[in-house]
């Protein structure tokens, strides 16, 4: 975890409310703001990372406002997943308002105009960003869905999901199965956003959506198969070429990078595991043919080697862990 500010820890003239915020403001893309200007304000803001994936929390207490600015056309677009943990919130995005009650799961394209207050009492949330590129389905999908989340039979689940991956993610990262984990969880977001896209009651309105997560599943299940690539997947789905790379470029990602990432989180995921197969012998079973160029993808992904990562991994657990408490949530 990193506390990226703590109101608290700071002295004299810096702990002045107009200071907060302008220390927030100057971390933020954002314009921030007191709807009162002489309130007393605190905040903390942390984060972690759960698999690539960031989680934020932040504690406020004092009538804080935020509103996200227009991001530039070449922004990656990311979705919000922010769970209300105590107090209220007040979040507004293309002219709908709704009061965030505790509990509540809220899904917000944060690369687009937003608004989001506090109270004047203590309020929490935490937040899984999760990039729209990794769900594989277009900004016009999850724009869609946003407003209807609550109405999709996945809501509970997806909800007490994020909850409890946010409130956990120092715990759950140190555990040896934490890349499946992030990979379960981007596939869960996926599935809501595409429930929440026909809530309304309209049928068929994301077919080319729906046909991709077919398709991501599909691959995910053949990620060793030494002979996937394009002519087979879009023949084991009965499209051309063509029309498999001009789904993937419509949902904004690359088909052949995208099946690198998963057959390195693959790999990172085996090599997390205690005793195994040789590091060359992984590589080979999650289509790296070359040791050498697999030891570089897996760098410029990760950060480390390879052997790097297998000789961190945690030790066999002799007791259960400690319990994480109840780590704030965004």
């Amino acid at each position: 975890m990193v506390t990226l500010l703590d109101s608290r820890q700071l002295t004299g003239a810096d702990r002045r409310p107009a200071a907060v915020v302008a220390r927030l403001q100057a971390g933020m893309n954002s314009r921030v703001w007191l709807r009162e200007p002489t309130a007393p304000v605190q905040v903390r803001l942390d984060a972690w990372q759960l698999g690539g994936l960031p989680v934020l929390r932040a504690d406020v207490v004092g009538p804080l406002a935020v509103s996200r600015r227009r991001q530039p056309p070449d922004t990656q677009p990311v979705v919000s997943f922010y769970v209300q943990e105590c107090g209220t919130g007040r979040h507004e995005q293309g002219g709908r308002r709704r009061v965030l009650a505790p509990g509540t799961l809220a899904v917000t394209d944060v690369t687009s105009p937003c608004s989001f207050s506090w109270g004047d009492t203590e309020g929490a949330g935490r937040a899984l960003q999760i990039p729209v590129a990794r769900l594989g389905l277009s900004v016009d999908v999850v724009r869609r869905a946003a407003p209807h989340v609550a109405d999709s039979p996945l809501y509970e689940l997806v909800r007490a999901h994020v909850a409890q991956v946010t409130r956990d993610a120092e715990r759950l990262t140190a555990d040896p199965g934490w890349p499946a984990l992030s990979v379960a969880t981007v596939e869960l977001a996926r599935a809501l956003v595409i429930s929440a896209a026909d809530a309304d009651g309209r049928t068929c309105t994301v077919p080319g959506e729906t046909l991709l997560t077919r398709i991501r599943t599909w691959v995910d299940q053949h990620l060793t198969d030494p002979d996937l690539d394009a002519a087979r997947i879009a023949a084991e789905h009965a499209i051309s070429v063509r029309q498999l790379y001009r789904l993937c470029s419509a949902a904004g990602f690359s088909l052949e990078q995208w099946v690198i990432d998963q057959r390195l989180e693959g790999a990172r995921a085996e090599l997390a595991r205690p005793g195994g197969r040789p590091i060359a012998a992984v590589a080979r079973s999650w289509g790296f043919g070359d040791p050498s160029h697999f030891s570089r993808r897996f760098r410029a992904a990760f950060g480390t080697t390879p052997r790097e990562w297998r000789d961190q991994r945690p030790p066999p657990a002799t007791s259960p862990p400690a319990d994480a408490g109840a780590a704030g949530v965004e």
